[in-house]
């Protein structure tokens, strides 16, 4: 590739703008340095993305030389405005995201088992929001594996979905797109996370009916040539079992450790309408203890795996046991420091993730739409 002068200011800007989003508000010398510009090339460079309504000026702080103060640049929060989905196999979540890669959730509805059902309700919500709001991006977080080249769901095991071409189903007149769940759970980790700001190498295990893994190495998310990487969840962690996935091989880890399986290990009547409202009743149940302590060392058998062949610095949960509490995550812990090679847990930190409010995969799935809009920056 040829870099003229105008290809370079166009990636310089870029930078740019990436920088202010990971580190908003921010002063131009402080992105000078960052980025290794000159001040003059960041004075210039900021003035063109203002006046293009990417960022603005807010406030001051401290001081360059005495009695002048440093003026910051922030993000223009409702510049771009996204559309974001959270496919769940039983409940979809969507909501508003916002240049700053903020989500205001919007609502719910059951997710159609038929691809065509689905994505004609998807085309009724943002036709309903478009309306009222400038929509510049649909983005979608799915359960399963999606070729983001070709806006592809190339499969979605717990959904049934298959070879699901989203350009078929879903013709409207902004960019839509998609990746796996557990893939933007992690970006949502990378872009909002204090103690990610320095890493290289994390996992995120996201839990729910199935279980899914995005993998941060060397500072990116890790997806793969086909887009397959990080379905850990579809690892054999039984080689002899008699139990079959919806992916159709035998003894996956996601058939020991999903919510699925405590439910199903529980063995009584539990109140709900899905298997999300059924573990969450379950979580309230003095006489589930047992079964969620197994649960904890069915997910951290699978962790010890991921960390030996990974080496992350931090493997954070999310899901549907978040929420579960610090004995739930020591026995995690625990389990994984005996297991797993001693040099590789030296420096390891597990957690649950910073986003309890509201899931991470839509969180994520407004920064996908960020980074995208950030591309097409001219």
């Amino acid at each position: 590739m040829k870099y003229n002068s105008p290809r370079i200011k166009i990636l310089n800007k870029k930078s740019i703008l990436k920088v202010i989003h990971e580190n908003h508000p921010i002063s131009r010398s402080d992105i000078s340095e960052i980025t290794g510009l000159t001040p003059s090339s960041v004075t210039r460079l900021t003035k063109e993305l203002i006046d293009e309504g990417y960022i603005k000026e807010t406030g001051t702080i401290g001081k360059n030389t005495p009695g002048r103060r440093r003026v910051l640049l922030d993000l223009k929060k409702e510049a771009f405005l996204s559309l974001v989905f959270d496919v769940g196999v039983n409940i979809t979540t969507y909501g508003i995201g916002f240049f700053d890669g903020e989500v205001e959730p919007r609502g719910t509805f059951n997710t159609p088992r038929n691809p065509e059902d689905f994505f004609k309700t998807i085309r009724e919500i943002y036709e309903r929001i478009s309306r009222s709001q400038k929509i510049t991006r649909i983005s979608l977080s799915v359960p399963g594996m999606v070729d983001m080249n070709e806006s592809r769901i190339l499969l979605a095991p717990n959904l049934g979905w298959e070879n699901v071409d989203i350009r078929d189903f879903l013709d409207v007149d902004v960019p839509v797109l998609a990746d796996n769940e557990a893939n933007l759970s992690m970006l949502a980790e990378k872009y909002h996370s204090e103690d990610l700001r320095d890493i290289k190498e994390a996992v995120f295990i996201i839990v729910r009916e199935g279980v899914g893994t995005g993998l941060m190495i060397d500072g990116k998310i890790h997806r793969g040539p086909s887009f397959t990487a990080g379905e850990a969840g579809h690892m054999t962690v039984n080689m002899y079992s008699d139990r079959q996935c919806h992916c159709s091989n035998w003894g996956c880890w996601e058939l020991v450790s999903s919510i699925n399986w405590a439910i199903s290990q529980y063995g009584k009547e539990l109140q709900g309408k899905n298997a999300i409202e059924k573990f969450r009743t379950l979580k309230q149940k003095n006489d589930a203890r047992r079964i969620l302590t197994k649960l904890a060392e069915n997910i951290a058998v699978g962790i010890v795996n991921l960390v030996n062949i990974l080496n992350p610095e931090i493997v954070i949960l999310g899901g549907e046991i978040a929420d579960l509490g610090e004995s739930f995550f020591s026995t995690i812990e625990d389990y994984v420091h005996q297991r797993a090679l001693k040099a590789a847990v030296s420096k390891l930190k597990i957690r649950p993730t910073v986003f309890r409010n509201i899931s991470s995969n839509l969180v994520g799935a407004a920064v996908l739409a960020v980074e995208d809009i950030i591309e097409e920056v001219k």
